[in-house]
């Protein structure tokens, strides 16, 4: 709101994340991974690198839980991911209890999909 009041608006990667800017949250959903890698290829390759990196060196470190960014981005893979986000929504949506006072607004997160409370998923290495 205070964003919304002095005419700033919500950041741009609100549209399609649900917290901060940082390309390489470790609270990343994997549907906010494949949009990364949608909207911002350069972004993804570095985070695919690095993670490959982490890999070589025999760590077992990879951006999203139990898949490597490499095995995230097969299309089959993403494809899944989409079709399994879609489906989340839908339900969300349908549990959704109408308020009249928010008609017309689509305000469901992707924390809202995946059950998440947002205060526990806070990131301690950027605290957003």
């Amino acid at each position: 709101e205070l964003l919304e009041d002095v005419g700033l608006g919500l950041p741009k990667y609100y549209d399609w994340r649900s917290r901060s800017g940082c390309t390489f949250c470790f609270y990343q959903q994997k549907i906010e991974w494949v949009r990364l890698m949608r909207r911002h290829p350069d972004a993804f390759k570095e985070a695919i690198e690095l993670e490959k990196t982490a890999l070589e060196d025999c760590s077992p470190f990879t951006w999203s839980q139990g898949e490597s960014l490499t095995e995230l981005s097969k299309p089959d893979r993403v494809a899944q991911i989409e079709k399994d986000y879609e489906k989340r929504l839908e339900r969300q949506k349908q549990r959704r209890r109408k308020n009249p006072l928010l008609e017309g607004l689509n305000d469901i997160s992707v924390d809202d999909v995946y059950d998440v409370e947002e205060s526990k998923a806070i990131c301690f290495s950027c605290h957003k």
